[in-house]
C-alpha cells in the first residue's frame, strides 16, 4: 500500500489530472492512500484460474537517456483490483463508461469486521453488522461507497489461500443478500467494495449480492487492498477511477483514499 502526503482544498472542486498530483487546494493536510494491488505478471489473481494478467512483447531500443522500453499487456476485465459495472450482472445496467462521474468521487465508509472474521471463509456480513456500524459511527453518509474489510487482503497473490481452494465452490467471506438489499434501500450508497475476490461469498453459486446491487445500478470493487490500512470508519474521501473501456462489464480500477490522518 503506497501513501503520500498532499494538500487538498474543497473536495467538490477536484481537478483530476493524469499526474499523481491530482488535488491541489486550500491548505488542508491529508494523507493519500492507494487501495489497489499492483498488477504483476504471474501473481495477479483473476477469477478464472485459467486467466491471468500477462505482459509480453517487451521491446528496447536506443533513446535520449540511453534506452527506451515498451511492452504490451493483456488482462481480463475482472482481474486484480477492479470494478464491476452494473452491466456485469444486469443487461439494463450501466456499462463501464456510462457510470456517472459524480459517482466516482465519493464519501468513504470503512466497515472493518476483520476481528469477527478471524480467517473464517464462511463469514457473511449481515444487516446487524451494518446497523452496529451506524450505532458506533452515525448514519451512512450520502454519496458513499462502503468498503468492507474482512481481513482477507493479505492473502492476495496466493490463490490457494485467497480462494480457499483452486476450484469452485470457493470459501471466502462476502455479503449476505439481506445486507446488500439494506444497502440499496438506504438510498445513500453508490458502490460496495471488498478486500476479497467477490462481494458474494465464495460458496455462492447464485451470486445474489451481485444481482441485488447491479439491479440498483451500484458498482462493485473487488480485491481492494485494505491490508494494513489506516482508514478510519468514516470521514474520508474516495476517488474511484476505472479504465474507460467502452461497453465494458468491468475493468482495472485505481482507488485513492484521502484522509485527514497524518503519517509521521
Amino acid at each position: 500500500m503506497e501513501c503520500a502526503r498532499i494538500r487538498l482544498s474543497s473536495f467538490s472542486a477536484v481537478l483530476v489530472m493524469v499526474t499523481t498530483t491530482a488535488l491541489l487546494l486550500d491548505g488542508i493536510k491529508a494523507t493519500l492512500i492507494d487501495l489497489g494491488h499492483s498488477y504483476r505478471f504471474g501473481t495477479t489473481t483473476c477469477w478464472d484460474p485459467t486467466q491471468r494478467f500477462n505482459v509480453f512483447d517487451v521491446q528496447t531500443g536506443s533513446g535520449p537517456n540511453g534506452v527506451y522500453i515498451t511492452e504490451s499487456f493483456s488482462t481480463p476485465e475482472h482481474c486484480g483490483t477492479h470494478m464491476d459495472a452494473p452491466f456485469h450482472f444486469n443487461p439494463a445496467g450501466w456499462k463501464l463508461q456510462e457510470i456517472p462521474l459524480h459517482r466516482t468521487v465519493v464519501e468513504g465508509v470503512h466497515v472493518n469486521v476483520s476481528n469477527k472474521v478471524n480467517g473464517n471463509g464462511d463469514f457473511l456480513l449481515t444487516v446487524d453488522h451494518l446497523k452496529a456500524w451506524e450505532q458506533d459511527n452515525g448514519p451512512l453518509p450520502d454519496r458513499s461507497v462502503i468498503l468492507v474489510n474482512f481481513g482477507w487482503a493479505h492473502k492476495f497473490g496466493d490463490r490457494q489461500s485467497y480462494y480457499n481452494g483452486l476450484h469452485e465452490p470457493y470459501r471466502f467471506p462476502g455479503l449476505s443478500g439481506n445486507a446488500a438489499q439494506w444497502i440499496v434501500d438506504s438510498g445513500k450508497v453508490y458502490g460496495v467494495g471488498v478486500d476479497g475476490p467477490s462481494v458474494d461469498p465464495g460458496r455462492s453459486m447464485s451470486f445474489d449480492v451481485h444481482g441485488i446491487l447491479s439491479k440498483a445500478n451500484l458498482y462493485n470493487l473487488e480485491n481492494v487492498a485494505l491490508n494494513g490500512t489506516t482508514l478510519p470508519a468514516r470521514g474520508f474521501k474516495l476517488i474511484v477511477q476505472p479504465i474507460k473501456i467502452f461497453g465494458g462489464t468491468g475493468g482495472p480500477v485505481r482507488i485513492l483514499a484521502f484522509t485527514n490522518d497524518t503519517f509521521e
